[in-house]
């Protein structure tokens, strides 16, 4: 099969994880500083400008190339978004079993596209970690 440049997904240069570390801290750093300068603002939509900037950092951290990109990795790369999209299907059905168990709708206003994006890519991280954790354990 011929390779599709419109599926193809060009991965990151290592120097991109320093940007992913400073939205994690700036996103924190910018609802305090909302916070103190009293500009109105729900809760939510404070976690929301938390929860998005997280997803782009998680997904920066998901699409940056390792040291050495092999095919080791690149199958860790796929198992891993698949697994994180089944943590996320599994993890929001559970949600919405507590919700109309407690409130008896499956509407929550917590849960947001910002949400969702940051537990998909958290999850994609975690589960890349976890199989690279993995390899090299088995190696020692």
């Amino acid at each position: 099969m011929k390779n599709s440049s419109l599926i193809q997904v060009p991965l990151f240069s290592p120097g991109w994880k320093k940007v992913a570390y400073v939205l994690f801290s700036s996103a924190v750093i910018l609802v305090i500083v909302l916070a103190i300068l009293r500009v109105d603002m729900s809760p939510d939509e404070a976690g929301n400008i938390v929860y998005a900037l997280w997803a782009v950092s998680f997904g920066i951290l998901n699409l940056t190339k390792e040291p050495q990109e092999d095919e080791m990795i690149q199958r860790f790369r796929l198992q891993a978004f698949q697994t994180g999209f089944y943590w996320l299907i599994w993890g929001l059905l559970a949600s919405a079993v507590i919700n109309v168990w407690r409130y008896g709708s499956i509407n929550a206003d917590y849960f947001t596209a910002y949400l969702v994006l940051f537990l998909l890519n958290a999850y994609i991280f975690a589960a890349f970690r976890y199989q690279i954790y993995q390899a090299n354990q088995s190696d020692n």
